[in-house]
């Protein structure tokens, strides 16, 4: 008698809980498509000619837009982009559009894709690099990463923006964190980093790797999916 009644009890309770959690989602996806909607009338002016190449693995319109206030308030000047694609074609029109001192620094793993965004986005470098296996800068020196040369330039360049939406999460365990090392001694004073895809643990993990590895990174803005990470801030620039 008693196991049926707390087993009723117990049963009532999660329902409860799981009607509460469908409700919390559906609010969540509802302010994320409201964002999302009011991102894409903001950038819409900055969208390539004919068609713009956007898929589920695309950086949100959102973070875009978070990215182009900072570029408004903290005018980078070399942006190191991890992952070409929407983001690229998008703030490569806005810094064209406006005449900015800024320069794009875009790599991936796969060059036809890069050739394809070279015909739509001037004035930014594209470097192709194979993923390495084993590489030294991968989660525990056993995963893949971009095989970038010692000797390439884009080792000598400062960087004051970074975004990171490569390699592929599947690839395995922490497939981005090794951006962390690459860049460590390569940051302006002043430096920002969104890293995409922070609902997943995987990318909760790189971040606090981040964190830990350059403590200045005291500044945390958490978006829908994707996490800026900053020195000093003197302006909020989050969207609204």
């Amino acid at each position: 008698m008693i196991k049926k009644i707390r087993d009723k009890l117990f049963g009532i309770n999660k329902l409860g809980y799981l009607i509460a959690a469908e409700g919390k989602r559906n609010r969540e996806l509802s302010s994320y498509n409201m964002r999302e909607l009011k991102a894409i009338e903001l950038l819409k002016s900055y969208f390539p000619e004919g068609f713009l190449f956007e898929t589920g693995f695309s950086i949100s319109f959102q973070t875009i837009q978070h990215i182009i206030n900072d570029l408004i308030i903290y005018k980078p000047k070399v942006i190191l982009e991890f992952g070409s694609g929407l983001s690229t074609q998008i703030l490569s029109n806005y810094i064209n559009k406006h005449q900015l001192d800024i320069k794009i620094i875009s790599i991936d793993d796969n060059q036809e894709w890069q050739n394809a965004l070279m015909q739509v986005c001037k004035g930014v470098d594209f470097h192709t690099f194979p993923l390495k296996d084993e590489h030294p800068y991968s989660y525990g020196g056993k995963g893949k990463w971009f095989d970038i040369p010692v000797n390439h330039p884009i080792n000598s360049l400062e960087f004051d923006l970074v975004i990171v939406d490569a390699p592929k999460g599947g690839l395995g365990k922490q497939s981005r964190v090794g951006f962390v090392p690459f860049v460590k001694d390569k940051l302006s004073n002043a430096p920002i980093i969104y890293l995409d895809d922070t609902h997943r643990q995987d990318e909760k993990e790189i971040g606090q790797f981040l964190m830990k590895t350059i403590p200045a990174f005291v500044g945390k803005t958490i978006g829908f999916n994707y996490t800026r990470y900053s020195f000093v801030d003197k302006l909020h620039t989050s969207p609204s």
